[in-house]
C-alpha cells in the first residue's frame, strides 16, 4: 500500500476531449445547455464553438482523487472546486494533486487542473497543421500568457495553456 506524504504529487491527462464526448455528458446529465451542444448556438452567443461543461472536466479531478483513495485503502472525504477557465473540443486536460497536509489520517490535497489547447504544428520552420483552437481564434486576450510551445515526434507544437480548476480534496486512510 502506497503512503500519503506531504509533498507526494499525482497526475492524470484526460483527451483530447470531443464533441462527442460533451454532447454525450450532456445528455446523461441532462444538461443540455447550447453552448456545449450546438456550435451554432455558441458561435451567436460569441464563444466561436462549444464549450465543455465544467462539471465534465471537474469529474476528471474527482476520477484522480477517486484513484489516489483506492491506492491507499482510502476514502475520498471531499473534493471542491473553483471553475476558473473553458475546455474546449480538442484540448487535453491535466489534473494534478499534491499532498499538502496529512494529521489524524486524513491527507488534504491540492488541485489544479489545466486545458491544453493546440493551436498550430510546426515542422522546419513551416507550419504543417493548424487545429480549430487557431482557426476559430478561441485565445482571449488575457489569455494570450498562456501560450507556449514543446517539441513533439510531429514538430513544434504551439497550445494554450490555461487553468481550468483550482480545488482542494481530501482522504481518509
Amino acid at each position: 500500500m502506497a503512503e500519503l506524504e506531504v509533498g507526494k504529487e499525482y497526475e492524470r491527462l484526460d483527451g483530447p476531449i470531443t464533441r462527442k464526448q460533451i454532447k454525450t455528458y450532456g445528455k446523461v446529465s441532462k444538461d443540455r445547455n447550447p453552448i456545449h451542444m450546438s456550435d451554432d448556438f455558441a458561435e451567436q452567443v460569441g464563444l466561436n464553438g462549444v464549450i465543455a461543461h465544467g462539471m465534465l472536466f471537474f469529474g476528471f479531478e474527482g476520477h484522480l482523487i477517486s484513484d489516489i483513495a483506492e491506492e491507499v485503502d482510502g476514502e475520498v472525504v471531499t473534493v471542491g472546486a473553483e471553475m476558473r477557465g473553458t475546455v474546449r473540443p480538442g484540448d487535453t486536460v491535466i489534473t494534478k494533486a499534491k499532498v499538502e497536509k496529512v494529521e489524524d489520517n486524513v491527507a488534504h490535497l491540492s488541485v489544479e487542473q489545466w486545458s491544453k489547447m493546440p493551436l498550430k504544428l510546426e515542422k522546419d520552420g513551416e507550419v504543417i497543421k493548424v487545429y480549430e483552437g487557431e482557426e476559430k481564434n478561441w485565445v482571449k486576450e488575457k489569455e494570450k500568457s498562456g501560450i507556449a510551445t514543446e517539441e513533439t515526434d510531429e514538430g513544434i507544437l504551439t497550445y494554450r495553456k490555461w487553468i481550468s480548476i483550482k480545488g482542494k480534496a481530501s482522504i481518509k486512510f
